[in-house]
């Protein structure tokens, strides 16, 4: 995907307190989307949990370039 280039799918799977089952799930979606879709981006958006749900989702997704973590801190 070229950096001007909007990908054709994007996935964006909110999370809150969800580190216990974050990773199972992101792992089905990256494998899912890499077998079926040409283009795409994987944002997850992590509503200001008190758990370690940014960090398991940035490890889970570590060096996809096409995959990032929002995290809203309040």
């Amino acid at each position: 995907m070229g950096a001007n280039v909007p990908p054709a799918l994007s996935v964006v799977i909110p999370a809150f307190n969800e580190a216990s089952r974050l990773a199972p799930t992101l792992q089905a979606v990256l494998e899912y989307l890499k077998r079926t879709e040409p283009s795409w981006e994987l944002l997850v958006v992590d509503d200001g949990s008190r758990d370690d749900t940014a960090a398991v989702a940035t490890a889970a997704l570590a060096g996809e370039l096409a995959a990032r973590v929002i995290r809203y801190q309040p």
